[in-house]
């Protein structure tokens, strides 16, 4: 029944963005598409947008350089779901002092953060995302990172904090979720 329904609303939405009378952005148009970039007409396995990010970060008084770069990784499993089928992502990021020299390294896949995810989770979701968060590094004192793992073209995720300390050491935590709400089961 909740498979239904998540269909249901899944569709309902694509037919009201396709069909409204308003035109919208480009822009607006990205988000609600999930950031798709391609889709292989071979294999139906769709992708989401490369992203660069550079920037830099204050931390305790310390500047800092930023860089996270999200891939979409062939090399890792496909995702199915009933929206389709979808290319995994791998994200790294790096962090370094002012001077230049290394503060902390990383590449990410959704099995880093397998220990807070049940199987059937797992299998159907993709690291979407992770990127600063200025106001958590500011009350933790340390740099601050959010992810997300979440189940394609849907609402539907999980958030972490990343914790990277001054001594580049790094610590991971479910942030709450919303529940064990799956749109597919296996």
């Amino acid at each position: 029944m909740k498979q239904t329904c998540y269909l249901v609303v899944c569709l309902s939405a694509f037919f009201l963005i396709g069909c409204g009378g308003n035109k919208q952005s480009n822009e607006e148009e990205n988000r609600q598409i999930f950031q798709i970039d391609s889709v292989d007409q071979h294999t139906g396995i769709q992708r989401m947008q490369v992203m660069h990010i550079k920037q830099q970060i204050s931390c305790n008084g310390k500047n800092y350089n930023l860089v996270i770069d999200r891939l979409p990784d062939d090399e890792l499993p496909v995702v199915k779901s009933e929206m389709g089928i979808f290319a995994d992502n791998r994200i790294s990021v790096k962090i370094t002092h002012e001077n230049g020299t290394q503060l902390f390294s990383k590449n990410f896949t959704k099995k880093d953060f397998a220990a807070y995810l049940t199987t059937n989770y797992l299998n159907h979701s993709v690291l979407e995302g992770l990127v600063f968060d200025d106001v958590k590094t500011t009350e933790n004192k340390e740099i601050t990172l959010a992810a997300s793992i979440s189940y394609p073209m849907t609402d539907l995720y999980i958030p972490f904090t990343l914790i990277v300390s001054k001594d580049g050491k790094m610590s991971l935590m479910k942030d709450e979720d919303m529940g064990e709400l799956t749109p597919m089961e296996e």
